[in-house]
């Protein structure tokens, strides 16, 4: 879905924080910034990621993303052991800015709650008006 000059592609989740989650064919699950979120900060000078076999809690932190303007304190939107970070946004954090839906910031093999962390996420019939409402209270006056 496109809003304005923001991309949502219909086939995430996303988190009230910004993150878009994507249920990979192999089962693994993938997660980054949205379009909207990394346009917000503006460019971006540092990613902090997880080491893998980390195991992140729904909820907690796991990471950071640095830019001139502020940094922004990722909260993992689900459970599970990081089986892969993107090691390329360690020398090239720019990736976020440049192509949000294809910098990743980590994979995770999920735990069994992953149906039900799913379901807290936005999704699907929600989504639309959700990203109506952020798009227009997080850009007003710009």
């Amino acid at each position: 879905m496109k809003y304005k000059e923001y991309d949502f592609p219909d086939d995430l989740y996303y988190t009230d924080r910004h993150l878009w989650v994507k249920k990979e064919s192999n089962g693994t699950i993938s997660i980054g910034f949205n379009d909207l979120a990394q346009k917000l900060i503006g460019k971006v000078m540092f990613v902090r990621l997880p080491k893998k076999g980390a195991v992140l809690e729904a909820g907690k932190e796991f990471g950071t993303v640095e830019s001139v303007k502020w940094v922004e304190r990722l909260k993992a939107p689900i459970s599970g052991i990081v089986k892969d970070v993107n090691a390329s946004l360690r020398t090239n954090p720019k990736l976020v800015n440049q192509e949000p839906y294809n910098a990743w910031f980590i994979k995770l093999d999920p735990t069994e709650k992953l149906e039900e962390e799913l379901s807290k996420l936005i999704y699907g019939e929600k989504l639309a008006d959700w990203i109506k409402k952020e798009v227009e209270e997080k850009t007003k006056g710009k």
